[in-house]
């Protein structure tokens, strides 16, 4: 029998660890993947509530449930690759005896789930959106792909930081998940970064969280002022974070196997 090449390992290894996953995930619930579904739109129900009970219906141009679900779906996109990356190594300790098996491949199992279910999430809430009659005009595609992918490899850059920790740092890991919390407040998730006073948006835009989210609301609307925001700074995020967290999990993935 001939051997299998290195990438056709490598792929066997993904792909059982993805069905792996996916059992977990969405297959020990009823709801299952359903709840991919409903944790975003009764978040977005309950501004929704907020937004109309204030007198408002739109935020730059854009619906209110355009503009929630372009900061709020995101966002637990964000959330949920850290946290999953936080516990990938431990969930699957008992797959990582098999030599084949690498630590990477556990977080990158992880991120690629949370990838695309979240991917197909967001869009399903926008076409819900457009299908019950708001208005949805998507103007550049490119800019709200570009950033889509750049939240993702900063989530997944941070992801590997903060698992690292968490694996071999356990008690200081515990309140990774109470800094993420106020997080959602500060990040643009339902406001416009436009509307705040000038010493706040000089603060908060350190976040780049709010770059990303203002950036694909812009790809729904010509008029979408986004003269504040920055892809470069984004860019800057990006590869700072997923080069620190490659090279911490490079560094100590041998103590990893051992915790």
């Amino acid at each position: 029998m001939q051997a299998r090449s290195p990438l056709k390992i490598q792929i066997a290894v993904l792909h059982a660890l993805l069905i792996r996953e996916l059992k977990t995930r969405f297959g020990a619930y009823r709801l299952g993947i359903a709840w991919a579904f409903i944790e975003p739109l009764l978040q977005i129900a309950v501004f929704m509530g907020l937004f109309y009970f204030g007198g408002r219906s739109s935020v730059g141009g854009l619906e209110i449930p355009l503009f929630l679900a372009t900061g709020i779906a995101p966002f637990l996109y964000f959330k949920k690759v850290i946290m999953q990356s936080m516990s990938a190594v431990n969930a699957n300790k008992n797959l990582l005896i098999y030599r084949q098996v690498r630590v990477f491949d556990t977080f990158l199992t992880r991120f690629a789930l949370e990838f695309v279910t979240s991917f197909i999430v967001l869009v399903v809430i926008i076409l819900i959106t457009w299908w019950v009659g708001y208005k949805v005009s998507l103007v550049n595609s490119l800019i709200f792909i570009y950033a889509y992918i750049l939240l993702s490899i900063i989530a997944f850059g941070l992801g590997l930081i903060f698992g690292v920790i968490n694996t071999l740092y356990p008690e200081p890991g515990k309140f990774i998940p109470a800094l993420l919390r106020p997080l959602m407040f500060i990040s643009g998730t339902f406001f416009s970064i436009n509307e705040l006073p000038a010493n706040a948006q000089e603060l908060l835009l350190w976040n780049p969280l709010i770059h990303v989210f203002e950036f694909m609301r812009s790809s729904f609307s010509y008029d979408y002022d986004t003269s504040l925001l920055s892809l470069e700074y984004l860019e800057l995020w990006a590869l700072a974070s997923l080069t620190l967290g490659l090279l911490m999990l490079r560094a100590n993935w041998r103590k990893m196997l051992t915790q």
